[in-house]
């Protein structure tokens, strides 16, 4: 009898502590990757022009030397240097190039929260601002460095603004 009740307690120990090490895992916003599948889903119209912006492709801007620089990646992926972030095209496919987490923050969180919660799903992403931009569009030690002006970079990207419809397809689909 005490062998199976050492036992037993053994399991718990190892249960518990695997479900916590579960849920320190979950409360990291983790990168979802992927923008053009995942963040398309819902924010066709922002994707959609951000797939004509030239941070859609900016992994492929690089030469092969390039993307082997550290100080080229960083500015050239997703979550560089982040955890969950970019590692290497292979290990982290979808986190070439910018894409919306590189603005808008992990969307793990974002995720996770029920699409009927439009106020709670707003709150789990940040808000890009010039800051995000200027930790890359700077002239030291790019030697591509072309002028930045955010003004006029949030201006060219006036489609991204669009307002999606109230209900995606997906939703509408769902009703039915």
């Amino acid at each position: 009898m005490k062998k199976w009740f050492g036992l037993l307690v053994a399991l718990v120990v190892v249960l518990l502590a695997v479900g916590t090490a579960l849920t320190a895992e979950d409360a990291v916003n983790a990168y979802v990757g992927d923008s053009a599948k995942k963040c398309k889903m819902c924010h066709k119209l922002q994707v959609e022009a951000w797939e004509k912006w030239p941070m859609a492709s900016s992994w492929d801007k690089l030469s092969d030397e390039e993307q082997a620089k550290e100080e080229c990646v960083s500015c050239h992926v997703t979550g560089y240097g982040e955890e969950g972030g970019f590692i290497s095209e292979k290990e982290t496919p979808g986190l070439v190039s910018i894409q919306c987490e590189a603005c808008h923050g992990p969307a793990g969180d974002h995720m996770k929260v029920p699409m009927t919660d439009k106020e709670a799903r707003a709150t789990t992403l940040s808000e890009a601002d010039e800051a995000n931009c200027l930790q890359c569009h700077i002239e030291e030690g790019n030697p591509n460095f072309k002028e930045f002006v955010y003004d006029d970079e949030v201006a060219a990207l006036a489609d991204h603004f669009n307002e999606a419809p109230e209900e995606t397809e997906a939703e509408a689909e769902t009703e039915e």
